[in-house]
C-alpha cells in the first residue's frame, strides 16, 4: 500500500537514477527531478501504473535559487517528502592543473552542495514532521584514489563525511546514509567505457566483475525498507569487491 507522501529522487532519469524510480515507485509515490521535461515526462509515464509522480524541474548548478525553488513548489503542488534520494551527479576527469575554479564549483554545486539546500527545505517547519529516510549516492573514489577525479572524489567524501554528523544531528526521527558504487556503465561513464582497454582493465580489477544498476537500487530500496530500521550514518560500497584490492 502506497504511502500518500512522496520520495524526492534528483537525477532521476540518469542510469542509476531511473533504475531507483523503477524500483520504488511499487511501494512509493515519487518526485522525479531533472532538467530535461521530455526524459522526466517519459519516466512518469513508465511508472504512473504504479504510482502518483509529480516532475520537479531544476538546474542544481544554480544554487543560490535552488532552495527557494523547491519551497515554491512543494507549496504550489501541496504534498509532503518522507524520503530523499540525492543521485543526480556531476563527473570531469582532468588533472588538478588543468581544473578551473568554475569547473570545480559545478562539481561541488551538484554533487554536495545542492544536497545540503535540499536537505534543509525538507527539514522545515512545514515538512520536518515527514521526513524519515535520506539517501545519497556517493563513489568509491570517495575512498579510494584515482588519477583525474581529485575534485569528483572530495565532493564525494564530502556527503560521506556529512551522512556522519547528519547521522547524530537527525537522529532518532530521520535516518541518513550514502551508498558508494563502484565501476557501473551509466550514462555518464559510457565514454570511458568505449575503450576497449580501459574497460578490460577495469573489469580485471573488480572480483566480481563490473557492476549493474540495479546492484545500486537495490541496496537503496533495502535502505528505504524497515529490514534497515537500525542503520543510520553508514557508508555503504557496492563495488564488486574492489575495495578489497
Amino acid at each position: 500500500m502506497q504511502s500518500s507522501d512522496y520520495i524526492l529522487i534528483t537525477g532521476s532519469t540518469s542510469s542509476i537514477g531511473e533504475s531507483i524510480v523503477l524500483k520504488l515507485a511499487k511501494e512509493y509515490n515519487l518526485i522525479l527531478h531533472g532538467r530535461n521535461e521530455e526524459e522526466l515526462l517519459r519516466l512518469s509515464s513508465v511508472v504512473e501504473q504504479y504510482c502518483d509522480t509529480r516532475i520537479f524541474i531544476a538546474d542544481l548548478n544554480e544554487i543560490l535559487t535552488l532552495g527557494r525553488d523547491l519551497k515554491l513548489f512543494l507549496e504550489k503542488e501541496k504534498i509532503q517528502i518522507q524520503g530523499f534520494v540525492h543521485c543526480a551527479g556531476f563527473l570531469k576527469i582532468l588533472p588538478i592543473k588543468h581544473f578551473r575554479l568554475d569547473f570545480i564549483q559545478q562539481i561541488f554545486n551538484i554533487n554536495f552542495f545542492s544536497a545540503i539546500e535540499i536537505l534543509k527545505v525538507l527539514l522545515s517547519l512545514n515538512n520536518n514532521k515527514k521526513l524519515n529516510n535520506v539517501i545519497f549516492i556517493s563513489a568509491l573514489f570517495s575512498k579510494r584514489g584515482d588519477k583525474g577525479n581529485s575534485v569528483y572524489a572530495s565532493s564525494k567524501g564530502a556527503i560521506d563525511t556529512f551522512v556522519k554528523s547528519m547521522a547524530l544531528e537527525l537522529s532518532p526521527k530521520v535516518r541518513i546514509n550514502s551508498v558508494l558504487p563502484g565501476a557501473i556503465e551509466t550514462k555518464m561513464t559510457e565514454e570511458l567505457f568505449k575503450d576497449k582497454d580501459f574497460k578490460s582493465k577495469v573489469e580485471n580489477e573488480y572480483p566480481l566483475g563490473l557492476g549493474h544498476v540495479d546492484d545500486i537500487s537495490n541496496m537503496v530500496e533495502f535502505l528505504f525498507s524497515d529490514k534497515s530500521k537500525w542503520i543510520t550514518g553508514q557508508n555503504y560500497l557496492v563495488d564488486g569487491g574492489r575495495s578489497c584490492n
